[in-house]
């Protein structure tokens, strides 16, 4: 079950070191990845999550195809594990 908290941290802190994920939104995400007990029962939330934050691309919605996720799509993910809890 942590393992994809862990997961999620990981992914998190690779995307803000070496690629374009903004601080204000590592924050809220490595919140989540680092408290699993605020997050029981939502582990599929966060396996979203940690999917969208891997595949993040600033640039998601510029061309005619979606082929990555963008800021809306963690913010709604965020969104939902809030509403959620």
């Amino acid at each position: 079950m942590d393992d994809i908290f862990r997961e999620l941290e990981e992914v998190t802190v690779e995307q803000y070191d070496h690629s374009d994920l903004p601080k204000w939104l590592a924050d809220p995400v490595l919140e989540v990845a680092r408290n699993p007990e605020a997050y029981q029962g939502k582990e599929y939330l966060v396996e979203i999550l940690a999917a969208q934050v891997r595949e993040y691309d600033v640039y998601a919605e510029a061309g005619c195809c979606k082929w990555a996720y963008d800021h809306e799509d963690i913010k709604r993910t965020l969104r939902w594990l809030e509403e959620e809890r």
